[in-house]
């Protein structure tokens, strides 16, 4: 996406930037597609100046477990045995994708890590916004799901067993795993993703999904091309064993404990929760017969000041998709404006947790697995990339102007470019 704006200076700016709000106002200069500086009156320089006297400038936000094409895939249908990614031609969930970048970036979205794809879109999607084809947020590639013979999402129905992949391909031994991860990575994914276990509503004919020696190959396979790895993982054992092998990006993550976060803490590992989804399932009355849901997210909820207090890195997003649309008068997992956002609501409401560390949850702490090194995104600092909002009002105070974008988001600023710009009559003389 080229940053083709003019020089600007955002002038009189309450600044939430990434980890904290700061003091007094602040001006904001960006050029070049970056952040210039970040200071009390800047002096003139030419740039364009505008008045956000009452506005919060901030990162814009970033979820880090996104489905950008998993839009029209129902309930009914998964429960009869389809393949999710086989339910509408390429073309059409590819359109999807397209549909789903702009509402994240009219949610204030500016960036997201995928979580899988079928059909290379992520990858496809990073090409076209690079390109100006389309507007877009930056965005981590994910692929498909790899996954093994029998496991957790190749068991319904055998006979039916597609020409061509959705969401999932299959391989069996290190062998066949490695050459599926570098294929991946010749696609342009940058983040590979597996189901280590069965658990968070995907039951399974035991709790391991993956060999070990597949889940090291794996890994291994994919840091050695620079890629990172995410994995679907509930059970504890396996939890630890992602972990110790070196898996980056853990989702869900039930049966987390204090063992768990001391490993997270050591090995770095990110954390997403994305509890929104077992909550649904429960509140539907969807939960394990056996009461493990209620019991997860009641642990996982109970876990999570602990972790924040630790310094483990964590992270908002969930499995937006639309699946309960037809079940509910308001899906909160729907790909619809200002949803993304409410998940910081959800969780400050945790005792423990506060409004700034949600914040940066999806912002500096998103930024980092957003963008490798040397890059900076998702932080409000000198020479850190131009990707920002601005929020009438103060979303520290009151978390709920982030799921009103429509009445409070006022400007989308992508590399340096406003993408959405509801400025009018703030500019001021050069």
């Amino acid at each position: 996406m080229p940053a083709t704006d003019n020089n600007i200076i955002f002038t009189n700016a309450r600044v939430f930037d990434g980890r904290k709000l700061l003091p007094e106002t602040q001006d904001v200069a960006i050029a070049g597609g970056r952040i210039a500086a970040v200071g009390a009156a800047l002096p003139a320089d030419g740039s364009r100046r505008i008045d956000a006297s009452g506005l919060t400038l901030m990162p814009g936000m970033i979820t880090c477990h996104l489905h950008p094409d998993f839009y029209r895939f129902s309930l009914a249908e998964g429960l009869a045995g389809a393949k999710l990614g086989k339910e509408l031609p390429p073309g059409v969930l590819m359109a999807i994708g397209v549909r789903t970048c702009r509402v994240l970036l009219e949610s204030g979205f500016t960036g997201y890590v995928g979580a899988a794809c079928a059909h290379d879109i992520d990858a496809q999607l990073k090409i076209a916004i690079a390109e100006g084809i389309i507007d877009g947020p930056r965005l981590r590639a994910c692929g498909h799901h790899i996954g093994t013979t029998a496991d957790l999402n190749d068991s319904a129905k055998w006979w039916q067993t597609p020409q061509t992949p959705g969401i999932d391909l299959f391989g069996d031994g290190p062998d066949e795993i490695r050459k599926l991860v570098r294929e991946e990575i010749r696609r342009g994914v940058q983040t590979i993703k597996f189901f280590a276990s069965a658990g968070h509503g995907f039951p399974g004919r035991t709790v391991r999904n993956m060999s070990r020696d597949e889940i090291a190959a794996l890994v291994n396979s994919a840091h050695e091309r620079g890629a990172k790895v995410r994995t679907h993982v509930s059970d504890k054992a396996m939890i630890m064993e992602c972990i110790e092998l070196g898996v980056d990006i853990l989702d869900h993550g039930d049966a987390v404990d204090e063992e768990v976060i001391e490993a997270m803490l050591k090995h770095g590992t990110y954390w997403v929760p994305s509890l929104i989804y077992p909550r649904l399932l429960l509140q539907m009355g969807w939960g394990d017969p056996d009461g493990s849901t209620q019991v997860y997210y009641d642990n996982v909820r109970r876990m999570l000041p602990v972790a924040q207090a630790a310094g483990v890195k964590i992270l908002i997003g969930d499995d937006y998709s639309g699946v309960f649309r037809d079940v509910m008068d308001e899906d909160p997992l729907d790909h619809e404006v200002g949803r993304y956002a409410r998940e910081f609501e959800y969780y400050a409401a945790l005792e423990g947790i506060s409004a700034e560390d949600v914040l940066a949850w999806g912002t500096a702490t998103a930024g980092e697995l957003l963008d490798d090194a040397p890059g900076k995104v998702g932080v409000v600092e000198a020479g850190a990339m131009a990707d920002i909002i601005l929020v009438e009002g103060d979303p520290v105070a009151d978390l709920g102007l982030l799921s009103r974008p429509e009445a409070s988001l006022k400007a989308v600023m992508r590399d340096g470019r406003l993408v959405l710009d509801r400025l009018a009559g703030r500019s001021q003389p050069a």
